[in-house]
């Protein structure tokens, strides 16, 4: 990492600055998935039922996600230093707290902690990526942090199960709080400020309207993925569509807005946008439906789907810098259309799975599917984050990251419903290739979402926009 930074002719500090936040980033997102293989393990030595346990990973998400609307007043307003080390130090004592507490409770507000931390230093991470760049290396700058983006959620889960299985799942908190350390002290000693605060005001109704909003829709959706559509999910959506109206209305008639939506009125961001809702919306399905698949319906144990994923997290952790820099070079039209229709050609076999097919299979057109997803994903977005000013550049990272989760929940969510749909009209439900057809329909309605991906990126994605 640090020899690709000094082949830009960047200066020691920009990679230190750099460096930091990568491998903060890193450790955050890898908490995303790291305890989904050790909620088994959590439930019996807890005694809570599936439905309370699945919020160590729910509420993470949940966290980060209100966090990341917020994170655009905090880099305007503190230095790079402070903010920095603030978010660290509140990831660094969230991990400490859950590794050593035997209560359930206690180890929810340790995951909390860690998700405000988190929703802090990716979107400081991506900003400050951008602004101690040249345009003509920001490709390559944010292809590492695709790189953190794709591979680390995906590589969580093998770890945690070899680490579970070798010793219990607070280890797994235990071995991170020395990494955490290393980077606080690192952060100390190397990372200097970059760029200029700004003396902004927190609109305290904003963050209220902005957190009922977005931590509305993402648990509503997100719910409706878990447990279907009830009351609390119809309550939660109502109240976040509601107050996501109000919170739009009042920022376009600040002066000094805690989210500068109207930056989506910039026709070039407003498309990365929605193409990157969009891909996400129909990619993020795969890491719920095919352990379901592999485990459930197949028989398979959790290492072997783990496995069977672990060389598509690995190729998306190799080609991520590659389209990043392929991307200075050629711009974002060359590489998403052809990214879009790899990502489409290996989303096929997986909507046509069977009771029988070969794993080696699964494994290949996954590979398929994430080399063409790591083409299109940073390169849409940085394509449409150079068109904006540097001043507001917080803001566009803000925009871009909150709209992509909640596209992400609600992709999730409408392919969920796909699946369930198609299994409860079928005459035997329990059958298990009823389910897998399922499974087939709703990697078919991602399949939609990506030609519907495709056809925008042949209209709208121009070499002018670059």
């Amino acid at each position: 990492m640090a020899n690709k930074f000094k082949k830009m002719g960047l200066s020691k500090n920009v990679i230190i600055i750099n460096a930091i936040m990568i491998a903060g980033g890193f450790l955050g997102v890898l908490n995303q998935t790291l305890l989904t293989p050790a909620l088994p393990s959590i439930m019996k030595e807890m005694s809570v039922d599936a439905a309370t346990a699945q919020w160590l990973t729910t509420g993470y998400m949940l966290v980060n996600g209100i966090m990341v609307p917020i994170s655009a007043y905090l880099l305007d307003r503190f230095t790079t230093r402070r903010l920095f080390f603030f978010a660290m130090s509140m990831f660094s004592l969230g991990t400490l707290t859950a590794a050593i507490s035997n209560h359930f409770s206690i180890v929810l507000l340790a995951r909390f902690m860690q998700a405000a931390g988190t929703g802090i230093m990716m979107p400081m991470g991506q900003v400050l990526m951008l602004l101690t760049l040249p345009k003509q290396y920001r490709g390559a700058g944010m292809g590492m942090i695709g790189m953190v983006m794709g591979a680390a959620p995906c590589i969580g889960p093998v770890i945690a199960g070899v680490v579970i299985d070798a010793f219990n799942w607070h280890m797994l908190f235990y071995g991170l709080v020395p990494l955490t350390l290393i980077i606080l002290i690192v952060s100390f000693f190397y990372l200097e400020n970059f760029g200029e605060t700004k003396d902004v005001t927190l609109d305290i109704p904003s963050v209220i309207l902005s957190t009922l909003a977005f931590g509305g829709l993402l648990y509503g959706f997100s719910a409706i993925g878990s447990s279907g559509f009830n009351t609390s999910v119809f309550v939660s959506l109502t109240v976040g569509l509601i107050t996501l109206v109000i919170f739009a209305h009042r920022q376009l008639n600040m002066e000094e807005p805690l989210l500068k939506i109207d930056i989506l009125k910039n026709r070039t961001f407003a498309i990365s946008v929605i193409l990157t809702m969009l891909v996400n919306a129909a990619i993020l399905i795969g890491g719920i439906l095919m352990p379901i698949y592999i485990q459930t319906l197949r028989g398979f144990s959790a290492t072997v789907s783990s496995l069977v994923m672990l060389p598509s997290a690995i190729v998306s952790a190799v080609m991520s810098p590659i389209s990043g820099t392929l991307f200075d070079k050629f711009g974002a039209r060359k590489l998403a259309i052809p990214g879009l229709l790899l990502t489409i050609i290996g989303s096929i076999p997986l909507s046509m799975l069977s009771e029988n097919t070969p794993l080696v299979f699964i494994t290949v057109a996954y590979c398929v599917r994430l080399i063409g997803l790591s083409l299109v994903n940073m390169p849409i977005n940085t394509w449409g984050l150079n068109t904006l000013e540097n001043s507001i550049m917080s803001h566009g990272t803000a925009i871009g990251n909150t709209l992509r989760n909640v596209a992400g929940s609600l992709g999730t969510a409408l392919l969920i419903t796909i699946m369930s749909i198609s299994i409860a009209l079928a005459p035997n439900p329990g059958a298990i290739d009823v389910q897998v057809n399922g499974i087939n329909y709703a990697y078919g309605g991602g399949l939609v979402m990506m030609f519907i991906a495709f056809v925008m990126t042949v209209i709208f994605v121009k070499e002018k926009n670059r």
